[in-house]
């Protein structure tokens, strides 16, 4: 009957564990997987589960393979933003993200967009050659805005009191049927 019991716990053990094995991943970004966007594009905005580490990344490259030059790039505990010098030109992009969360685990992954602005509200933008000094300074200081609300409880907190309530109810049951012997 022991045997059986802590056979049990420890099955339940090892399912509620792997929670705290996870790893987390991208949660939000602007633009999302597959979006195609209408507007033109000048920031480029990743939103992860997990503080993120300094040196961690962020690659943009257009259809042909060949990189995007970033302008500003942030780092700002679960959020990675970029600006781009000049807005993207229609067409397919991908993103490779590289990051370092909180538990020091590397983590990354890729995601593409395409960008497809109207002739009309491209050669308005495009009317003047490069964007004015004082908007392209404005867009870099610009914090992006966050739709997420994100915990601040570390990923490691709730698996840690589950094991430990575990722990504590396996002791007593093994306790209390010793004690009735």
């Amino acid at each position: 009957m022991i045997k059986k019991v802590s056979l049990l716990f420890l099955l339940l053990f090892i399912l509620f564990s792997k929670q705290a094995l996870a790893h987390t991943s991208l949660e939000d970004s602007t633009p999302k997987d597959g979006e195609v966007m209408t507007e033109p594009v000048r920031e480029l905005t990743l939103i992860f589960g997990t503080k993120v580490e300094q040196n961690s990344r962020i690659s943009v490259s257009n259809s042909n393979g060949e990189p995007v030059k970033l302008g500003n790039f942030v780092i700002e505990e679960e959020e990675m933003w970029a600006t781009f010098f000049q807005p993207l030109k229609n067409g397919n992009y991908k993103v490779d993200w590289k990051i370092i969360g909180a538990d020091g685990h590397p983590i990354e992954g890729t995601f593409s967009f395409s960008v497809d602005v109207p002739h009309d509200k491209a050669s308005v933008e495009t009317e003047e050659g490069e964007p004015k000094q004082e908007d392209n300074q404005e867009n870099t200081n610009k914090k992006p805005k966050r739709e997420v609300q994100q915990s601040n409880v570390p990923s490691y907190i709730i698996p840690s009191i589950i094991g430990a309530l575990f722990v504590i109810v396996a002791g007593s049951f093994l306790w209390l049927m010793r004690r009735k012997k």
